[in-house]
């Protein structure tokens, strides 16, 4: 692993934590799930991505109504 792979990794670790501070820890087990899906080579199909999203929506209305 290089430097730049490494600055990367650490961009997206503190991205998600400072998401889950923010919007509580629902941020982190969606961010990890599609972390899991991008890990296969073939990567996450549409359906896929159209699911995480609608996950993200819903973790963020049960943020804000809370």
């Amino acid at each position: 692993m290089n430097a730049t792979e490494i600055s990367a990794i650490l961009g997206v670790v503190g991205t998600v934590a400072g998401l889950a501070e923010k919007y509580g820890p629902e941020v982190y087990e969606t961010v990890k799930e599609a972390l899991e899906q991008s890990k296969s080579k073939t990567g996450p199909s549409v359906a896929d991505i159209q699911a995480i999203f609608a996950k993200c929506q819903a973790d963020n209305a049960a943020i804000q109504s809370a």
